[in-house]
């Protein structure tokens, strides 16, 4: 006698971290054509982390770090590329002289620009969906699933 293999995750609703992720990705792909459709061919979405945390007059890079909630290395990464790129720019603290804020050039704000209006748009396209309600449910469940420790 064969014993049959099954896969328990056939027959089941998709995950909600795969319908999360799938989720996410998709707008990422709509960041990533906006972006490119106004001229900023050399910038994704996965180049985000740095403009969400940025303070406008400039935040050091440990900073941006912790905010993203990523090592010091992969943000040192993030920024030598955008710095590269013409996006951001470091100089030197003000209050520290041994440390260096990472500041948005006019580029940079320009990109962040843009990325703010396909932000929006999806938040917007979501509340029509879902409701404003609901809308700030999901927005509350997500927050829940960054902030608390999953066991």
């Amino acid at each position: 006698m064969v014993k049959r293999i099954t896969n328990p995750l056939r027959d089941r609703d998709l995950p909600l971290g795969t319908l999360m992720s799938s989720a996410g990705a998709r707008l990422g792909s709509r960041l990533d054509a906006a972006l490119a459709e106004a001229g900023f061919t050399d910038l994704r979405s996965a180049h985000a982390a740095p403009f969400i945390g940025l303070d406008p007059g400039g935040t050091r890079p440990s900073v941006l770090a912790a905010r993203a909630q990523m090592t010091k290395q992969a943000m040192g990464e993030l920024i030598a590329y955008l710095v590269e790129h013409g996006y951001l720019e470091t100089v030197a603290d003000p209050t520290d002289g041994r440390a260096r804020l990472v500041r948005a050039t006019p580029k940079g704000w320009r990109a962040l620009e843009k990325g703010v209006e396909v932000i929006d748009a999806f938040d917007i396209w979501l509340a029509d969906r879902l409701g404003e309600a609901e809308a700030g449910r999901l927005r509350r469940a997500l927050q829940l699933i960054l902030e608390e420790e999953i066991p």
